[in-house]
C-alpha cells in the first residue's frame, strides 16, 4: 500500500488511542461469537482475518481453538495484536500485506472482514480483494463481510454522531453519501478533555449496495446466502446500521 493512500494515513497511532477503548472485552466477545456461528468452521478450522487491525476478533476465535491468520498492511498494529496476542495465551499468525495481493490459495475454511475494512479502493481494486478471498477459500468455505449500510446512510442523510470516550474527550463524526460516485465521506474531530486539541481526519469508501455486493461475489464464484442488518441477525433494511453478508464458495477452481 502507497504512503499516497488515505488508509496509511487514517489508521494510526491517534486511531488505535480513540477507537480502542470503545470496543469492550464484553463488545467483542459476543463479535467472536457471532463470526463464530456465522462462519461455522470445523473444530480447529483456518480462519483468516482480512484487515485484523490490532486483532481483537483473531485473538478471540484463536482462543476458542482456530488456527487464525491476521492480514493487515500496517506494521505497528500488528505488533499490538502480537503483544495482545502473548498476553491472552493465544497463537495467531500474523502477517503484514496489502489485501489487494492476497497469496493464499484453498488455505482457508472461513474468512471474515469485520467492522468496514472493505471498499478502501477503485472498484476494479475491490474486486481484486474479493477475488483474493475467493482463491484463499476451500471449498464450501464462508465469507462473512461486515459494512456500513448504505442505504442507511441514503434515508438519513448528514448524519453527525457525537461520542463521549472513556478518557473524557469527544468525538465527533459527520457522515455524509456521495450519490454520483456512492461514496460514504466521514469527517472526524476528536476533541481531548477541557477542550484541548482538535484532531480532523476524513475518509472516503465505496459503498456497495446489497446487490451490487452480490453480484461482484457470484462473479468470483461465492453466493450470497444471509444478509443480515446486524450481529443479531436482524432482517437487513434502510433502518440497518449495518449490511452483513454470508457467502460459500462453491465447488471448482473458478
Amino acid at each position: 500500500m502507497t504512503t499516497s493512500e488515505w488508509p496509511v494515513a487514517f489508521f494510526d497511532d491517534d486511531y488505535l488511542k480513540i477507537y480502542r477503548p470503545m470496543f469492550s472485552p464484553e463488545v467483542t466477545g459476543r463479535e467472536v461469537a457471532f463470526i463464530e456461528s456465522a462462519l461455522a468452521p470445523p473444530a480447529g478450522g483456518a480462519l483468516l482475518d482480512l484487515a485484523c487491525g490490532y486483532g481483537r476478533h483473531a485473538i478471540g476465535l484463536a482462543g476458542r481453538g482456530y488456527r487464525v491468520t491476521g492480514v493487515d498492511f500496517n506494521p505497528r498494529y500488528l505488533a499490538v495484536a502480537g503483544q495482545d496476542a502473548a498476553a491472552a495465551g493465544a497463537a495467531v499468525t500474523w502477517t503484514q500485506g496489502d489485501m489487494r495481493e492476497l497469496a493464499f490459495d484453498r488455505a482457508f475454511d472461513g474468512v471474515y472482514s469485520y467492522f468496514t475494512s472493505f471498499g478502501y479502493f477503485s472498484d476494479a481494486e475491490n474486486e481484486r480483494v474479493i477475488a483474493g478471498v475467493a482463491r484463499a477459500l476451500k471449498s464450501g468455505g464462508r465469507f462473512l463481510l461486515d459494512m456500513t449500510n448504505r442505504d442507511w446512510i441514503l434515508t438519513h442523510p448528514q448524519q453527525r454522531i457525537w461520542n463521549q470516550l472513556a478518557d473524557g474527550s469527544l468525538l465527533m463524526e459527520e457522515v455524509s453519501l456521495d450519490l454520483v460516485r456512492s461514496l460514504v465521506i466521514t469527517r472526524q474531530i476528536h476533541i481531548a478533555p477541557a477542550g484541548g486539541t482538535r484532531l480532523t481526519k476524513e475518509y472516503q469508501l465505496r459503498a456497495y449496495t446489497c446487490a451490487e455486493l452480490t453480484a461482484l461475489f457470484a462473479r468470483h464464484g461465492l453466493a450470497v446466502r444471509e444478509a443480515w442488518g446486524g450481529a443479531d441477525r436482524s432482517a437487513y433494511s434502510t433502518e440497518s446500521r449495518r449490511l452483513v453478508l454470508l457467502a460459500v464458495r462453491e465447488g471448482g477452481d473458478g
